[in-house]
């Protein structure tokens, strides 16, 4: 069975309904009553239809519930079986049956018959929100999961699927087939698949199923709700799930680390070279080749591969952080790719150079200043190319302004005020200034706020020492250059 399949049950109650239902009928009826005439002989034709709740055996025995029910007011009656159903119905009323057990064989009758049930907890969590009962297509017995969005994966068993959703609908939550962003929740059956992995690059929290079975045994807690941190963290599922690793080039105390944080993350680990391994770790500063030749079922990833799952509290994507021997073809190929010597590279400075001088064509002059000015060929730096996309005068060339474009000034096109040489050296090293206040505001936001925040999920990147190391004059050469700015 495919993971991201759309299980019903056999009365088909189960499948994916919202209150556009409810919606749709509302307005097939006020479509009907345009057609019937007028409004007031449309109130009179149809009768304001009223909530009522019918409590269920053991819930006519519960004080507390009646007296909810009285704080909300709404109306109830009690019902010991559904035989007495035929003598409540009315079509004045709107019932409403509220259930204890939805294990019981009165709550599959009332099912069936596709009526509207609600559990204990919801019309105590009604009476202390002082809020109406809530309108649901679907049996809701409690809360707990109100406004969480879930999407499976993994999952081979059809009826263990139909039991989560169906325990998922029951406290309030919503099933995706596919996942999106509005995804709150994967409950994952294993760590692999494309769900899996876009839940990991969105940092949407991966769970077990074992997460929806204790909410489920919590439904009776009025207060208790399933995406509460202390409860959801228990149940997440943990970066080195079917994981079994080994560790290649580290010093036994450093395995030994390791190997402890394995166990403490949800994996296992085993000797070097045991064929049941799913990971090989390599501290790639160190080894240069393996001992083996690898299966192609193993995974060799460098040693950022096990901290970067543990920091991101996931499995992170084995693809990035794959091991190449060095001096490989692979490794060659990629050293060449990024050679000064290549086609693609000679083209993107020929293109460079075109620019330039289309540039300089637009002013009709040559494209160097001349030389009696020998300050503003220099200023033509690397710096300024950088900025050309940023300097509306860099399309300006240095020196005088020859006399054929004094000539050309009778033409309709106005020509710029021509700017001195000197002018344009100061604007350029204003503008390269900006760029490099910009770049600096930028490491210090994107880069060194992040690592020194507190409450990092997995514990911090890198500790204080660190951080003060690459960051630590930063900060001030940012104040200088402000102000020169």
């Amino acid at each position: 069975m495919a993971e991201n399949s759309v299980l019903t049950s056999t009365t088909g109650r189960t499948s994916l309904a919202d209150s556009s239902i409810f919606d749709s009928k509302v307005t097939e009826i006020s479509k009907e009553n345009l057609l019937i005439g007028s409004t007031s002989y449309v109130e009179e034709e149809m009768p304001q239809i009223e909530t009522r709740v019918i409590l269920v055996q053991e819930a006519a025995k519960q004080e507390e519930l009646i007296k909810a029910l009285k704080d909300i007011k709404v109306g109830f009656v009690k019902m010991e079986s559904v035989e007495e159903f035929e003598g409540l119905d009315s079509p004045e009323f709107e019932n409403v049956f509220v259930v204890t057990d939805f294990q019981d064989s009165v709550f599959n009758d009332l099912y069936k018959a596709d009526c509207r049930v609600i559990g204990p907890p919801v019309v105590l969590n009604c009476s202390q929100k002082g809020e109406p009962l809530p309108f649901s297509c679907r049996p809701l017995y409690c809360t707990s999961m109100m406004n969480l969005v879930l999407c499976f994966t993994g999952f081979r068993k059809k009826e263990e699927l139909v039991r989560l959703v169906t325990l998922v609908h029951h406290m309030g939550g919503v099933i995706r087939k596919d996942f999106n962003s509005k995804v709150t929740h994967l409950v994952a059956n294993c760590t692999q698949g494309e769900k899996f992995r876009v839940a990991v690059s969105l940092g949407t929290p991966i769970m077990k199923p074992e997460w929806i079975y204790k909410a489920w045994e919590r439904r009776n807690e009025q207060d208790f709700y399933a995406a509460v941190d202390d409860f959801r963290n228990e149940f997440k599922v943990p970066p080195f799930q079917d994981c079994i690793l080994s560790f290649l080039g580290f010093s036994d105390e450093e395995k030994t680390n390791m190997e402890e944080m394995t166990e403490m993350q949800g994996g296992k680990y085993l000797p070097l070279g045991d064929e049941r391994c799913t990971h090989l770790v390599v501290e790639e500063n160190i080894v240069k080749d393996l001992p083996f030749e690898p299966s192609k079922k193993l995974y060799v990833v460098k040693q950022e591969w096990f901290w970067g799952s543990i920091q991101m509290d996931a499995r992170a994507g084995e693809t990035m952080y794959l091991y190449e021997k060095a001096n490989t073809p692979e490794l060659k190929k990629s050293v060449s790719m990024l050679s000064l010597n290549t086609p693609n590279s000679n083209r993107k400075r020929r293109r460079l150079k075109e620019t330039l001088a289309q540039l300089s064509r637009e002013t009709d002059v040559s494209p160097f200043p001349p030389r009696k000015r020998p300050s503003a060929e220099h200023s033509l730096s690397i710096g300024s190319l950088l900025d050309i996309s940023n300097t509306p005068e860099s399309s300006i060339n240095y020196g005088d302004t020859p006399k054929s474009c004094t000539k050309s000034s009778k033409s309709s096109t106005p020509v710029p005020s021509k700017q001195s040489a000197r002018w344009q050296v100061a604007k350029e090293l204003y503008q390269t200034e900006s760029n490099y206040v910009n770049i600096l505001a930028t490491i210090i936001q994107l880069f060194q706020v992040p690592l020194e925040e507190e409450g990092q999920r997995g514990g911090p990147i890198l500790a204080p020492e660190e951080i003060k190391t690459i960051f630590g004059s930063i900060p001030d050469i940012f104040d200088v250059h402000t102000k020169i700015k």
